[in-house]
């Protein structure tokens, strides 16, 4: 076995997510409360009853696929094993509709772009929880965007509950079935599926559309039906999913408090990590952590033998790709101060405007609770520093978050006015809840 595959193997074997699968596995397959089938209350209305149909060939998938489809809208679910490749390896696929919840089995051979192409389809409505990993295959397999997607745990922060909400809390709330304990980690490639396995996948799809229907009630009721359509739909953009090498590093933590130059070193080393882990089928973060990048972007290093003092980095990376390494960050170093990406880093704000900001976005997150609309939803406090910049003056460029789309109409012009003295906002506590009003 040569040097890289040394590497590959020893980034594989060093995975605690894969140790961590094996013994949940074993734990919670050795647990009897599993075995328990959830009781659906009585009255519950459009929730299918009894197991799941399992589809394991082209002609059911087919069928499959034209119900849901003449139906209009179901619910979808994945499980898939993350932590071994760089692409998630799919392992069974869940769905159901008010009358019938079916499984599809991605690793009996079948050509799975019919369904991708249903989750493509505007004209069909698909409900999901937490659904960004859920879709991006389509994106991958077929070169389209899923569409028509509304996210049950993004709906549930515009209508008084908090962001991000379990699945099991979010369907004891909405439908008042309560869900058997769940499986964090499992052996989905395995095959037969368990008993265990079926039951838990059905119930992740079980209640979806009897909850959405409850949702869409409330939605519609408090008028934010609109903002979760609109926040449902970025899960289907294509950008999220994309390894963008311009803008990649920036999502690593700690990279905002670098220096262009040091950016630099860090963009080349995040382009060379997603090159060489999707060459060898490796999930980036287990082939390198960002932390060990990181470091290295911010103290550069300029020969193999200073990388024995980096803390984190694998040793058969540093033998087999140490010179690469130096090599990048040598380039790095050496562009022009025009071609260095532009910091991040934001100037600080003087005592007193740290303390006006502070303030508003006290009356923001207080104003976006009397909207019935989670805080963590709308805005986060390092988000908000470039809106408060924004509204005093201090940036121009470009709008900032809270100043787009639907979070501008519901918080973003309101707080603007109220910073600005043109409106006030009043805040009373009714029907057990916070309620707000800008006037």
């Amino acid at each position: 076995m040569d040097e890289t595959g040394k590497v590959i193997m020893a980034a594989k074997r060093n995975s605690w997510r894969a140790d961590h699968r094996a013994r949940a596995h074993e734990s919670a397959h050795a647990d009897p409360n599993l075995t328990e089938q959830t009781t659906i209350p009585a009255g519950l209305q459009s929730v299918p009853h009894g197991p799941a149909a399992i589809v394991a060939d082209h002609t059911h998938l087919a069928r499959l696929v034209e119900e849901l489809r003449s139906d209009g809208t179901f619910a979808y679910d994945s499980e898939f094993i993350g932590e071994l490749t760089y692409f998630p390896r799919l392992c069974l696929i869940q769905v159901a509709s008010h009358a019938r919840i079916a499984l599809i089995d991605p690793l009996a051979q079948i050509d799975l772009r019919p369904f991708w192409e249903l989750l493509a389809d505007a004209t069909v409505q698909k409900i999901v929880h937490a659904g960004e990993q859920d879709l991006e295959p389509v994106n991958r397999h077929i070169g389209k965007s899923a569409a028509n997607v509304f996210d049950t745990q993004i709906a549930a922060g515009f209508i008084g509950l908090p962001y991000p909400l379990s699945l099991s809390k979010l369907v004891g709330e909405m439908t008042g079935a309560k869900l058997g304990k769940g499986l964090t980690f499992s052996h989905w490639d395995q095959r037969p599926l368990s008993a265990i396995q079926l039951r838990y996948a059905a119930d992740d799809v079980r209640y979806l559309p009897a909850a959405w229907n409850a949702m869409r009630m409330r939605l519609e009721s408090m008028g934010h039906l609109e903002y979760a359509k609109e926040e449902s739909e970025l899960l289907c953009s294509s950008s999220v999913y994309r390894f963008d090498p311009q803008t990649q590093f920036l999502r690593i933590r700690g990279a905002s408090s670098l220096a262009p130059r040091n950016l630099a070193v860090l963009r080349e080393l995040t382009i060379w990590r997603d090159v060489t882990s999707r060459e060898n089928d490796l999930p980036p973060r287990t082939f390198v952590r960002d932390e060990v990048l990181l470091d290295l972007a911010r103290n550069p290093v300029k020969s193999v033998d200073k990388l024995t003092r980096v803390r984190g980095l694998p040793r058969p990376v540093e033998k087999d790709f140490g010179q690469v390494i130096v090599d990048l960050t040598a380039r790095a170093t050496a562009l022009s101060a025009a071609d260095l990406p532009e910091s991040p880093r934001e100037a600080e704000l003087s005592p007193p405007e740290k303390f006006q900001s502070d303030a508003l976005f006290a009356a923001t997150q207080s104003y976006c609770a009397g909207l019935g609309i989670d805080p963590a939803l709308v805005t986060s406090r390092a988000d908000f520093g470039e809106f408060y910049r924004f509204i005093s003056g201090g940036a121009k460029d470009s709008a900032p978050r809270l100043m787009q789309g639907w979070r501008k109409e519901a918080v973003g012009e309101p707080i603007a006015a109220l910073f600005a003295g043109q409106s006030q906002i009043d805040l009373t506590w009714k029907d057990g809840g916070l309620r707000a009003k800008a006037q």
